[in-house]
């Protein structure tokens, strides 16, 4: 067990919580929580999303860093004169991902309103335009996972 599972197990033994109830707070079986611990299968977007909610550090989980105050750095340019710019570039990646988890998260919410909208006879005209808003929306939160992983990688 190593990556994102084992810091999935890490939070959820610091939250004080079992694979039960964490997974019922994600919205997924005991078996799918033990899945994502062992490293076996990984977790969603919106199950991401739903245990952040119970408090689980999803930088760390997803990068392996704790989350850190980004107002210490306050508005001091970003200069090749500062002393170490790793700080910063640090800092900069963790307000990133902040920002990209909301983005998720409203991309997330987009589709399963569109979802309800579809079903709904008064737009079965308008349900070639919602589809693509809904694909758009899942290519977004797929690309917003993607781009989180890989600054991840710069930090």
């Amino acid at each position: 067990m190593k990556g994102i599972g084992l810091r999935l197990r890490q939070e959820r033994t610091r939250l004080k919580l079992s694979q039960s109830a964490l997974g019922a707070v994600g919205g997924v079986e005991t078996n799918a929580q033990g899945n994502y611990e062992s490293g076996a299968r990984y977790p969603k977007a919106d199950y991401l999303l739903r245990v952040a909610g119970a408090g689980v550090d999803l930088d760390f989980v997803l990068t392996g860093s704790r989350h850190r105050n980004l107002e210490s750095m306050g508005d001091r340019p970003l200069t090749e004169e500062n002393e170490d710019l790793s700080q910063p570039l640090t800092q900069v990646s963790h307000q990133l991902h902040r920002n990209l988890f909301g983005l998720m998260d409203a991309s997330l919410q987009l589709t399963r309103l569109v979802d309800v909208r579809a079903k709904d006879p008064q737009y079965s005209e308008a349900n070639a335009q919602l589809d693509n808003v809904r694909a758009e929306a899942q290519s977004l939160a797929q690309a917003t996972m993607r781009l989180i992983f890989e600054t991840s990688k710069l930090v």
